[in-house]
């Protein structure tokens, strides 16, 4: 019998579940927590814009809005993470097919730093939050839209 994973995430929770292939049973293995991904931009923002001074101005300097926002940030950093725990699950030989299941944009930044080795396992990718559903929930909703 081949072994599943699923990967239910969103930018502030990734849960891993071990399934067998129909989705009839599912179990918790891994859960990782972002607590910054449900704070706001102003929420994250800690320090001052940053400053400089343009040519010629030595006593007036301009504020520089960051080139990605704190939010997106944090997104990647926690994606990476994520991520990783796939790809030691790869290499470790612990799953042989995957399904990804994460909002849009959530997706997207997975999908940045996916390892070809990872991607050849994958069988399935959702892009919706399942990530603060029950078990019986994700069970249904996998059935219903993966078979």
């Amino acid at each position: 019998m081949s072994k599943q994973w699923v990967m239910i995430a969103d930018r502030s929770r990734a849960r891993i579940f071990e399934s067998d292939q129909n989705f009839d049973e599912l179990r918790e293995i891994e859960d990782l927590l972002n607590p910054e991904g449900r704070l706001g931009d102003a929420d994250l923002r800690h320090d001052a814009k940053g400053r400089y001074y343009s040519r010629g101005a030595r006593h007036q300097g301009d504020t520089a809005e960051p080139r990605v926002s704190q939010r997106a940030h944090d997104e990647e950093k926690f994606s990476r993470q994520v991520m990783q725990l796939l790809t030691d699950g790869c290499d470790a030989n612990r799953y042989d097919s995957l399904v990804m299941v994460a909002p849009p944009e959530f997706l997207g930044f997975l999908r940045k730093q996916l390892p070809q080795r990872v991607e050849q396992h994958i069988t399935g990718q959702l892009d919706n939050d399942l990530s603060n559903l029950t078990l019986h929930k994700i069970g249904a909703y996998l059935k219903k839209h993966l078979h």
